[in-house]
């Protein structure tokens, strides 16, 4: 009943708000924002970051503390930095509560522990993982791009499932994933996750053109999930 009711706030309140993009980098994003309205169209966006504001000497002192505790995003000016996940998940948290009742989604694949259960709110992380655990072939060879090789372990662990093998491999969004690609296509993949919100659909083309199988984008995902509730 909860879950009923908040969804029907989130189509009420989206009629007239526009959808607030939470990074956990800085704005502008053009690169995402460019990708949501490929399926979007012309609804209003506005973008806002978690480290807004932060001079580079403050974004320096949210370094992670190991590799379990990084999370990849991009600065306003277009430099890649790596910072604390959890620094990052306190200061979504700041975000989310001045949001008030707007619908938002937040353009980032991880997994923030800790936050509490806000309505109106849209994780590409758990979006992804259902269409996958949807659509996955039975004892299933799975692919994924991260962008940091120091998340590769992490997140083979957290794609991993009985009936499915792993193979993840890493690469920047914006970098060539010639490479990357072929280390999946190599392992036999049967289907491939771009778990980033930084990969463009240029990529998503340059992967299965490498691969032959079908790629599944988490901004893209995201994307049609949002454009269906907010009609």
């Amino acid at each position: 009943m909860v879950r009923r009711r908040e969804l029907s706030q989130f189509i009420k309140v989206s009629a007239v708000e526009p959808l607030l993009v939470l990074t956990i980098g800085q704005a502008p994003r053009d690169d995402i924002e460019k990708e949501l309205r490929q399926v979007l169209g012309a609804r209003p966006i506005e973008v806002r970051g978690a480290l807004d504001g932060l001079s580079t000497d403050e974004i320096a002192h949210l370094a992670p503390q190991n590799a379990s505790d990084t999370f990849h995003t991009r600065l306003a000016n277009g430099a890649d930095v790596m910072i604390s996940k959890q620094a990052a998940t306190i200061r979504l948290q700041a975000l989310l509560v001045e949001r008030e009742s707007r619908p938002v989604l937040v353009a980032c694949t991880g997994k923030f522990s800790g936050l509490p259960n806000y309505p109106n709110v849209l994780f590409p992380s758990t979006i992804l993982e259902g269409v996958v655990d949807a659509v996955a072939p039975a004892e299933c060879t799975l692919g994924v791009l991260v962008p940091l090789a120091e998340q590769v372990e992490s997140l083979a662990r957290q794609w991993q499932r009985s009936d499915r093998e792993v193979v993840v491999a890493a690469v920047k969004p914006g970098e060539d994933p010639t490479a990357a690609a072929a280390i999946l296509a190599g392992a036999g993949v049967d289907l491939v996750v771009l778990d980033c919100f930084g990969y463009e659909t240029s990529l998503l083309h340059r992967v299965r053109e490498t691969t032959g199988v079908p790629v599944l984008s988490a901004v893209r995902c995201t994307a049609h999930i949002a454009s269906e509730l907010l009609g």
